[in-house]
């Protein structure tokens, strides 16, 4: 029976002495070493079919051929605005609600902006910065409804009014303001 200990022990600390010779020539890796891999690119998503399918597109993705420098983008087709800094960098993506009447695709200068007014519709609004074509450079604007909580999205203007008003959340209309209020800010209008 003893022999049995005796032979169950040394088998026991020869593996173990096995398992220490083998961690020792493993070869020593800092944490921080990295292993420079070319990039392997991602095999292409397929249905069940084998098809290659392609991912929808970022909804909230600025548009492209949307400008260059610091700039209001205001997409009519997504009924959305970015704000783009001097950086090309994307400070806010916000959904909107597009008035009854349509800016054509363009740049526009911002022409004047107000802390609160009157929407082309009566509706009292806040926030709004005014922009347009020459031969009417406020016929357009940013706004929000006053009155509606902070992150309410405005309704869409009354059937039978006549506004360019692309309405916003308080919130987004008030980043809009602070953003545009600037001399020679641009709005650029894409499809």
């Amino acid at each position: 029976m003893a022999s049995v200990v005796l032979i169950t022990a040394a088998a026991l600390v020869g593996v173990g002495v096995l398992a220490v010779q083998a961690n020792g020539s493993a070869p020593n890796k800092s944490a921080t070493t990295t292993i420079d891999k070319p990039a392997q690119p991602q095999p292409p998503s397929t249905n069940q079919s084998g098809q290659t399918v392609t991912p929808p597109p970022d909804p909230n993705a600025l548009p492209e051929n949307s400008g260059k420098g610091k700039r209001v983008v205001y997409s009519l087709g997504k009924s959305r605005v970015w704000l783009v800094g001097a950086d090309e960098k994307v400070q806010l993506s916000a959904p909107s609600v597009a008035g009854t009447v349509s800016p054509a695709p363009g740049t526009y200068p911002v022409s004047k902006w107000y802390t609160t007014n009157q929407g082309g519709d009566r509706t009292a609004v806040q926030y709004q910065v005014l922009w347009g074509p020459s031969s009417n450079n406020t016929k357009f604007g940013f706004d929000a409804v006053a009155g509606l909580p902070a992150d309410q999205m405005p309704p869409k203007p009354a059937s039978g009014t006549t506004t360019g008003g692309v309405r916003l959340t308080q919130n987004d209309a008030l980043a809009v303001w602070q953003f545009a209020t600037v001399k020679g800010t641009q709005v650029v209008v894409v499809p």
